[in-house]
């Protein structure tokens, strides 16, 4: 081996020392560079067929061994570490503050995966033991994405930790610090999904195809549980706006069940609409679709259902989807997706009209009937009935029970937001004073200050040389220095010069204290409430874990002496589904963006892909990712699936 080693290298050093290295002197250097590399190999420059074929079934074993032995390592070490947080967790009970979060869903799910549950015992307790990618349901409601893959076990996504608890909250005493769950009796838990239709028969005589079975496996008896911190985050539920037949007549889309039933529906009316002795009148009520709602939730389901006749559809029904079937949405104001910008609103109802989606702007619903929808222009007493099959109901929300209930028991006066629990800025539920009661999510409301209450204490505060009057340097420092408490005064942040200007109509270089308080106004004007939406629930639930975390101690009552900074939301876009492989972006409001990148709204089918791997990326395992790449892949090369079950 050196001996052959050490005869290349002289050679080599012979033929660099010549300025002449020809190809021909290279074909002498070559045979030795085969031989040594033969050696290293254990094998012969040539081999034969079957000696190759040993070989490399050699070193497939040894791969397979060594992969395979570092597979069952790693389950192994995985199920080991999975046991002893487990008995770690059950040993511990009792030695740690008991943190209790009520709810699975956008807002539980980022506490409980940030929550530190070495310093806290954490519990959760909600009657649905999975999280629900909910953006997803329209797509789940045709067949484009499969149920199982919006979905994933609470238990396999928050680790061994954190106990789990199918039940319903059904009361709330913050003095005891005690909640009392029960799941039987009255109070309707319906597998895991807070729909009535399972042990409330519906009132329809007919409907679409539903099977509900009673046996003796699901048992909840009622127990008390004690906490230390308890933090709501049970979401909403549809708000009927108490328009009559609703209930009873109309689908939801909130829940993976509500998208099983309209799916189910859709194929019933297709079925229905080829029986041989349908009128032609019965096959087009059959055959029409309607969406009460141009919010997200309603555009992207009436783009989905668009997409499932067009590409599926038409194939197997050619006839009926030629002549009979027909989609109209239904929206109270003058353009959808109100809460976009205005060209993306406009981008869609012109996609919409390409699509042969009827959009109907201005329009009230009066009242939805088994076979009908009662609609009413905006500015006319006259009212039209419109003959149709299937209502999606995709527009408002209400608090649930519990809500009103914590609401009652802390006190109206307190409490006097209808639409859910006021909060401070800390996510803190006012009213219970030891600050053990947070909330969060769309069951929640943020008490938003207004500058204009404590306007007194900040003109004094930014007078540091008391002269009655503020100059644009203290102007500044005060806009600066408030911004964390006061969030309507980021508006001024990029044009202080300019609001000083306007406010300093008599051009005399400085505000007083009326001045001041006509500038402070127009920024609390400003104030909106946060949108009910994942992205706000999202942040929510990840500030408080973190906040939860920093905390030295559970009895601190004042934030701001320990320098804990106030919920602060950052808005980074929307997006919605629209139908025809295209989609729309918008921007608006995503500061940080806008400010680096400078961007537009966006629509058409670049924003589809951006829609696509915003959703990907969201998805929060492994295995949902994967099961959501091959349902968009599956859709593509074979279609949507189209039969009932």
């Amino acid at each position: 081996m050196f001996s052959r080693s050490n005869l290349l290298c002289q050679k080599l050093l012979m033929r660099s020392s010549t300025r002449n290295f020809s190809f021909k002197q290279l074909k002498d250097v070559k045979p030795i560079i085969i031989r040594n590399l033969a050696w290293f190999s254990r094998h012969t420059a040539k081999e034969n067929f079957g000696t190759k074929l040993k070989r490399r079934l050699r070193n497939l074993l040894i791969v397979t061994v060594v992969g395979c032995g570092t597979y069952y390592g790693y389950r192994a070490n995985r199920n080991y570490k999975w046991f002893k947080d487990m008995t770690d967790s059950d040993n511990s009970i009792g030695t740690k503050p008991r943190v209790v979060i009520l709810g699975t869903g956008w807002g539980a799910v980022p506490f409980l995966k940030h929550i530190d549950s070495d310093k806290y015992e954490v519990v959760c307790v909600s009657p649905r033991n999975y999280f629900l990618m909910t953006p997803l349901l329209p797509s789940v409601s045709v067949g484009t994405v499969e149920t199982r893959t919006v979905i994933e076990s609470i238990r396999s996504l928050v680790g061994p930790k954190v106990k789990y608890v199918e039940a319903q909250c059904v009361n709330v005493n913050p003095k005891e610090k005690l909640i009392t769950c029960n799941s039987d009796g009255t109070d309707v838990v319906s597998r895991g999904d807070d729909v009535k239709a399972i042990y409330v028969p519906s009132k329809r005589e007919g409907g679409a195809s539903s099977r509900i079975i009673k046996d003796s496996a699901r048992t909840r008896p009622q127990f008390d549980m004690k906490y230390d911190i308890l933090i709501v985050a049970i979401g909403s539920e549809n708000n009927t706006f108490n328009i009559p037949g609703v209930e009873e007549h109309a689908h939801f889309l909130k829940e993976i069940l509500d998208a099983r039933r309209i799916r189910s529906a859709i194929s019933d009316a297709f079925e229905s609409a080829m029986t041989p002795s349908q009128t032609p009148e019965e096959r087009k009520r059959l055959l029409h679709f309607v969406v009460v709602g141009g919010g997200p939730t309603g555009v992207e389901f009436a783009a989905e259902l668009s997409d499932l006749v067009r590409e599926d559809l038409h194939h197997f029904y050619p006839r009926l989807v030629a002549n009979d079937v027909k989609i109209t949405l239904i929206e109270a104001l003058d353009h959808v997706l109100s809460m976009m910008d205005k060209e993306i609103s406009d981008f869609t109802e012109k996609h919409f009209h390409r699509e042969n989606i009827e959009v109907l702007m201005n329009t009230f619903v009066k009242a939805i009937k088994q076979h009908e929808v009662v609609i009413q222009a905006k500015g006319s007493n006259e009212q039209q009935s419109i003959p149709c099959s299937v209502v999606v109901w995709a527009t408002g929300i209400k608090p649930r029970r519990l809500t009103n209930r914590i609401r009652e028991i802390i006190g109206l006066n307190t409490q006097s937001n209808r639409m859910g629990i006021l909060t401070d800025q800390h996510l803190r539920v006012k009213g219970v004073h030891d600050g053990s009661l947070f909330a969060i999510g769309d069951c929640a409301t943020i008490e938003q200050p207004k500058l204009v209450d404590r306007i007194q204490l900040l003109f004094e505060e930014a007078d540091t040389q008391h002269r009655g009057a503020l100059d644009l340097q203290q102007f500044r420092t005060l806009v600066e220095k408030k911004t964390h408490e006061f969030p309507q005064l980021e508006i001024f942040s990029a044009r202080i010069e300019k609001i000083f200007a306007e406010a300093d109509e008599d051009k005399l270089g400085f505000l007083t204290l009326t001045t001041l308080h006509s500038a402070l106004e127009k920024a609390d004007t400003k104030l909106r409430a946060l949108p009910a939406t994942a992205q706000v629930a999202s942040q929510e639930g990840r500030y408080l874990a973190d906040l939860l975390n920093e905390l030295p101690d559970l009895n601190i009552e004042n934030y701001q002496k320990h320098d804990i900074k106030p919920f602060r939301y950052k808005h980074m876009g929307s997006l919605a589904y629209v139908g025809g492989d295209s989609a729309v972006v918008d921007f608006t409001g995503a500061r940080p963006i806008l400010d680096i990148f400078r961007l537009k709204p966006l629509s058409g089918r670049g924003a589809a892909y951006l829609w696509k791997s915003f959703y990907f990326t969201e998805m929060f395992t492994g295995r949902t990712k994967t099961l959501l790449a091959f349902d968009w892949v599956r859709t593509q090369l074979y279609g949507r699936d189209i039969s009932r079950y």
